[in-house]
């Protein structure tokens, strides 16, 4: 007889694969960067370079981490090259076992009532890394020093740095795991002289950071630079950077669409797109003559669309200006305020739905669709805060990873929601802890996890 755990499992699963298979049906998409990625993983398979197809010519560049392109040639060399299809359907795959791990994470933490919730590809590595620290950190505090359980603590601590690993292959801020779960356990390690926690720290980073040398290698010899993750700008060997247009845009930049009507039109490679300058908002400006000097930059760079180095000088010293007059709108305000868009705002870049969900006049239904995806991300947001009310316990590693990673997309320009997406590995383990009901009876909870109950009504340990 098939028990309720194995028939709640299967319909989650079959549930899983029907949601994914209504986004693959009606909104792949299949742009931007995945096409940067599939000439690199091409390349790789023809020609042994890693590096992209310049006017005929392949050419060496680190402008990517290689995780993504050796997971697209490993599928290209199975199912043949470009076959995007073979692509998706295995990250399909990937994806339900991310969601499992991000249910057993949770199950973890304090109970054994947790629903795994489903999310993206993207996170697998992260939630590799977060459940096998939350399984590692568990162990060494239920069990004295050096014992057997430390053992199995250990090749958790290497899963976890693995999951690091492959985080980082995947895009160079998946680092940011390593800085707050080596935070979590130096804290032990420092205030009460825990010594097993500073070596499991030191084990972590050398299996993650250990894989990055072979990189690290072939940028020198290849690039003749000492590159160990990829240019903060993914920028081209040789590319210009307007380092001026960027810190102009931090000076007003708060949401997703001016990155797309704005930022991403602009180039300095001879690529552009024109930029309509009624998509600049009012708060780009301080006073009418720096409107107009903005206006006058613009006008000279939709002639050609190209940006100069002149008229990249000419957006630093505007952005000088605005920074020199307000500094608490730049350094604190801004940011959190485009902090609060990466959290909140729905994630309808890769969907049939309008960028200004906002706009009901025009698009109701399509409002109302966004609408109701922003209002997912308060409830997931609002039910992890729930597991704050918890006595803390190895939660706090998952919070760490949260704000750590918050602070960092704080300081981009570009405010993109899928760059939170790494968080809700995290999230979502903390937000089944704190919508889940502990079903121990009240005796277990009490006395620990060993307790028994003996006949009589006593309870023994």
């Amino acid at each position: 007889m098939v028990s309720r755990n194995k028939v709640y499992f299967l319909a989650v699963t079959l549930l899983g694969f029907a949601l994914r298979g209504y986004f693959l049906h009606w909104h792949f998409l299949f742009e931007g960067d995945s096409l940067v990625y599939g000439d690199l993983a091409k390349n790789w398979l023809l020609h042994g370079v890693y590096g992209l197809t310049d006017n005929g010519q392949v050419i060496p560049v680190d402008i990517r981490m290689p995780g993504y392109p050796v997971f697209l040639a490993a599928t290209f060399r199975l199912f043949g090259l470009e076959h995007y299809g073979a692509v998706v359907r295995a990250q399909v795959g990937i994806d339900l076992l991310t969601c499992f791990l991000i249910g057993a994470g949770a199950r973890r933490l304090w109970s054994e009532g947790a629903t795994p919730l489903p999310e993206t590809l993207a996170i697998f590595g992260a939630s590799l890394a977060l459940f096998s620290a939350l399984s590692a950190v568990q162990r060494m505090r239920k069990a004295p020093s050096w014992d057997v359980a430390h053992s199995f603590a250990i090749r958790e601590w290497i899963l976890s740095g693995l999951g690091i690993a492959l985080s980082i292959y995947l895009r160079p801020d998946g680092g940011v795991l390593l800085v707050s779960i080596g935070l979590y356990l130096l804290w032990p390690a420092m205030t009460r002289r825990e010594a097993e926690f500073l070596w499991a720290g030191v084990l972590l980073g050398v299996v993650a950071l250990l894989p990055l040398l072979p990189w690290t290698l072939r940028n020198w010899h290849t690039l003749r630079s000492f590159e160990p993750l990829a240019p903060f700008y993914a920028q081209l060997p040789g590319e210009y950077v307007p380092k001026g247009f960027n810190r102009w845009t931090k000076t007003w930049v708060v949401d997703f669409i001016s990155v797309m009507n704005v930022e991403w039109n602009v180039s300095a490679e001879g690529n552009g797109e024109p930029v309509d300058i009624n998509n600049i908002p009012s708060r780009a400006y301080d006073s009418a003559a720096q409107e107009q000097r903005t206006k006058q930059v613009f006008s000279q760079y939709n002639q050609d669309l190209t940006l100069s180095p002149e008229m990249d000088l000419a957006f630093a010293q505007l952005a000088n200006e605005r920074i020199r007059a307000h500094p608490l709108r730049y350094g604190l305000a801004l940011p959190l305020a485009r902090l609060a868009d990466m959290w909140v705002r729905p994630r309808t870049e890769m969907l049939n739905l309008q960028l200004d969900w906002w706009n009901w006049e025009d698009v109701p239904q399509e409002s109302a669709a966004s609408a109701a995806l922003a209002l997912l991300d308060i409830f997931y947001i609002a039910a992890a805060l729930m597991s704050l009310r918890r006595k803390p316990t190895a939660s706090t590693v998952l919070w760490l990873f949260i704000i750590c990673r918050s602070i960092l997309l704080a300081t981009l320009p570009n405010p993109e929601p899928r760059y939170t997406l790494e968080c809700f590995p995290a999230l979502l383990m903390l937000a089944g802890a704190g919508l889940a009901r502990n079903p121990l009876p009240r005796w277990h909870r009490t006395c620990g996890e060993d307790a028994k109950l003996q006949p009589g009504g006593q309870v023994h340990t």
